[in-house]
């Protein structure tokens, strides 16, 4: 099962905002054109893999986060508790409304649509997990 990373509206702001200042500068300001072209470029190669490449995936008794470049998975055996938070700390998440899934061995954040199909799958895998 995948499902979609969620990405926040302030998110959506920054990128498209930035996009269009590059944009407007390079089409209208001839100064340093080089120099607008490569941050142009370093603003589209962080920002795109983001916005493509953001979701949670759960196969048979393993999840996968996978958000931009990164990706991290723990098997759902191991997971002790999963719980939202609101927590601004820097994650793998495009959105501060946020999942902690904590196992024995590691902690993940991350940010999806579809909150209680994910906790739903979860919990049919492995009924010990705790939800709060």
């Amino acid at each position: 099962m995948k499902i979609r990373g969620k990405i926040a509206v302030w998110f959506w702001i920054i990128y498209l905002g930035g996009t269009a200042g590059m944009l407007y500068e390079l089409f209208f300001s001839r100064d340093s054109l080089a120099a607008l072209l490569v941050g142009f470029v370093i603003f589209q190669v962080v920002f795109l893999p983001i916005l493509i490449r953001n979701y949670v995936r759960v196969e048979k008794d393993v999840l996968t986060v996978c958000f931009g470049f990164g990706k991290d998975s723990v098997s759902i055996e191991e997971i002790l508790e999963v719980y939202s938070t609101h927590d601004p700390i820097a994650s793998s998440a495009a959105s501060l409304d946020r999942i902690v899934i904590r196992s024995r061995r590691k902690e993940m954040m991350c940010a999806v649509q579809e909150k209680e199909r994910l906790f739903g799958e979860l919990k049919r895998i492995n009924p010990k997990i705790r939800f709060r």
